[in-house]
């Protein structure tokens, strides 16, 4: 073979591998590129079904966090009257006297109590006001289990039943509280406001239509207690 085509020959067999590890190469290089992308993102069926994920696992937690809520603002509501009662009180014993705190009327929103300085059993200009979120109510009127002697040892009146009347002979239905630091009801002008046990329930109205109840009460003594009620699954429930 002439050195010529021995020549020729050597250089083709070089390119020859040259373009082959080249190949090899451009492949490696190409594979590697398509395994990063890979990586890198994810594809449309695989968000939809995180995102359907999400939305099951979201719907599923909004009603216990929404009753969450509500039980967290009535337990600020009867902490609220709770702390009412207990100013009344502070006041009557400073002032050596009786002052009730008055319930607004059913139907007024937002709810109120205030406490009656002058005794006209009006809520006047400048006496102590507390007011209650928009959906709490003040009532006893409803209560499926409400507290009494059975669960407090101690009879209570509350404000439907009340026959409380300022010094000025008006009939307020109200917890007053005399000048001894005791809760107490007067039944005209001319008597003494006499220790009695109280409890006053609130409720609060649910987006979805239930019922939250919690309550204040106020032992002959003068402790205050504020309670919630859980219900149970046969209709019934209790009082914490």
């Amino acid at each position: 073979m002439a050195q010529g085509e021995l020549f020729e020959n050597v250089v083709g067999f070089s390119s020859n591998i040259a373009s082959g590890k080249a190949e090899k190469t451009v492949n490696a290089r190409y594979k590697s590129g398509e395994a990063c992308a890979l990586q890198a993102g994810f594809t449309l069926a695989e968000m939809t079904v995180v995102a359907a994920i999400v939305l099951v696992v979201g719907s599923l937690s909004i009603p216990p966090l929404s009753r969450t809520i509500d039980i967290s603002r009535l337990k600020g509501a009867t902490q609220a009257l709770a702390s009412a009662y207990q100013d009344t009180r502070i006041r009557a014993t400073q002032d050596d006297t009786s002052y009730e705190l008055l319930v607004s009327a059913p139907g007024i929103q937002p709810a109120q109590v205030c406490i009656d300085l002058d005794g006209n059993g009006v809520c006047g200009a400048g006496e102590p006001v507390t007011t209650f979120p928009a959906k709490v109510v003040v009532s006893n009127v409803g209560v499926p289990v409400p507290l009494d002697v059975t669960q407090l040892n101690y009879p209570v009146v509350n404000t439907e039943n009340s026959t409380m009347h300022t010094q000025q002979d008006k009939f307020t239905p109200g917890l007053a509280w005399n000048a001894r630091g005791l809760p107490c009801q007067r039944d005209s002008a001319a008597s003494p406001c006499s220790a009695a046990g109280w409890v006053q329930h609130l409720q609060l109205q649910r987006s979805n239509g239930d019922i939250l109840y919690g309550a204040v009460t106020v032992s002959p003594t003068g402790r205050v207690k504020t309670w919630i009620f859980i219900p149970s699954g046969n209709g019934n429930g209790r009082w914490f």
